[in-house]
């Protein structure tokens, strides 16, 4: 393969700029989109704009063009936290109305200045592809431009290049009805300074049905064998990524030394179910509740509550009286000789009635609480358990990948929803006996390897 750059020249060459697109709409992962931002959706508890960023900054990337259109205010507040580091520049091109992938472009043609090379990311993937081996592959051969690829499941779903011997894409079809093969658009691009000019000069729309195809023979593909990469773009799709990161962070000893935790429904699990439960007077532990708490703790686990608290988004309570309600909790553990190690809730009233759906992140069926949980209190998700009532509490266990999930039968139980076959739980007639299956089949205190 020919080779555009000496060592030298590519030493001297001024550091890549990046262009995220970021402003779709997300429609398919309503109703979450409806009060965040794609590009903002959490992913294991960080924003998945955050993953970029640090990739780019990674890269020696020193200067961001962000597009926003949906929630925009979201993505400026974000801005201004990454500013605040020092460490990266991030501009935002406001869209009133969607520009498309490649009418970012045309809109910003300025931004080519000063730069040598621009990286162009879609930002609703999720990946851990190297963009500085990706950037050293586009400097090793003449050509203008390099698509990262990879080896998609679906292909009609997708942008799909043929190859030659010399990874020159020699053919690209958007979303074609045969497809030639698998190998497919992973939307990130590497362009040269001036085929970012031509492209802006085009004032088309959109990347893969406008611009792509007409750089056939322009173009190298570099395929990512051994990254992850998955687009966000469907809520399955989305849900699944909450698993994967965990898997990540397992296998780079992420987790090592850390603490495995029993996360805790609160009403039906801990306590009597009382409906929208506003007063202290309501609060009584369930029989042997206690006491499961207290060996599970003696055992080595961190016993947390996560909780729904739509009561305080309905009006009904204060978070202030939240906290007598759970001081008065304490005071009953307390007497049966035990503690919780920390209470997290979501204040948020939702409208939904499908328990297995995601509208807010850090409401049950979402993992919110419990990744901020593993977070601040250095908790092994992959050694934990998620114990409730609901099937809203089994789904949130499952999406933060905790190691087991039991339903007890002392609360509202699992009402009528389907959900996917892989979610496989255990059903207990109370916390005690909860307690004691998981003190029977795990050892909390072992590290694990």
């Amino acid at each position: 393969m020919t080779t555009r750059l000496t060592d030298t020249l590519a030493q001297n060459m001024r550091p890549p700029k990046a262009v995220l697109l970021a402003a779709g709409l997300g429609t398919r992962l309503q109703p979450l989109t409806h009060h965040i931002t794609k590009c903002m959706v959490p992913i294991a508890g960080r924003p998945l704009l955050d993953y970029w960023i640090t990739a780019l900054c990674q890269t020696g990337v020193k200067e961001v063009l962000i597009n926003t259109h949906h929630l925009a205010h979201q993505v400026r507040d974000y801005i201004q936290r990454i500013h605040a580091q020092g460490t990266i520049h991030l501009q935002e091109t406001y869209e009133p109305q969607l520009l498309g992938s490649a009418g970012t472009l045309a809109a910003n043609p300025h931004f080519a200045d000063e730069t040598d090379e621009i990286i162009i990311i879609y930002a609703d993937n999720l990946s851990t592809v190297d963009l500085s081996a990706l950037l050293n592959f586009h400097r090793q051969h003449t050509d203008p431009a390099t698509l990262l690829l990879f080896h998609a499941p679906n292909p009609r779903a997708c942008g799909i290049a043929q190859l030659d011997e010399d990874q020159r894409i020699i053919h690209f079809e958007e979303k074609p009805a045969q497809p030639i093969g698998d190998l497919a658009n992973a939307g990130v691009y590497v362009l040269d300074a001036n085929l970012y000019r031509e492209i802006a000069a085009l004032q088309t729309f959109d990347f893969g049905f406008e611009i792509l195809p007409k750089l056939v023979g322009r173009m190298r593909g570099w395929t990512t064998e051994n990254s992850y990469h998955r687009d966000m773009g469907t809520y399955v799709a989305y849900l699944q990524a909450q698993r994967d990161v965990v898997d990540w962070r397992q296998a780079q000893g992420h987790y090592q030394g850390k603490t495995p935790a029993i996360f805790l429904d609160r009403d039906g699990t801990v306590i009597e179910q009382v409906h929208y439960l506003s007063h202290p007077e309501q609060v009584r532990l369930l029989p042997g509740a206690g006491t499961a708490i207290r060996q599970l703790r003696a055992a080595g686990f961190a016993c947390i509550v996560v909780s729904n608290q739509s009561p305080i988004g309905k009006g009904l309570i204060t978070e202030a009286e939240l906290q007598e309600i759970h001081h008065v909790l304490c005071e009953q553990l307390a007497a049966e000789g035990t503690q919780l190690d920390g209470f997290y809730y979501s204040p948020e009233e939702t409208k939904i009635k499908d328990r297995t759906v995601v509208e807010f992140y850090d409401r049950k069926p979402g993992p919110g609480l419990l990744f901020k949980a593993a977070e601040e209190l250095h908790l092994d998700l992959t050694r934990s358990w998620m114990i409730g009532d609901m099937i809203s509490d089994i789904l949130a266990g499952y999406h933060a990948h905790c190691q087991g999930l039991i339903l007890v039968e002392t609360g509202k139980g699992l009402e009528e929803f389907t959900v996917p076959e892989t979610v496989n739980w255990l059903v207990s007639p109370d916390l005690l006996t909860a307690s004691n299956l998981i003190l029977q089949h795990t050892d909390p205190k072992r590290e694990q390897l």
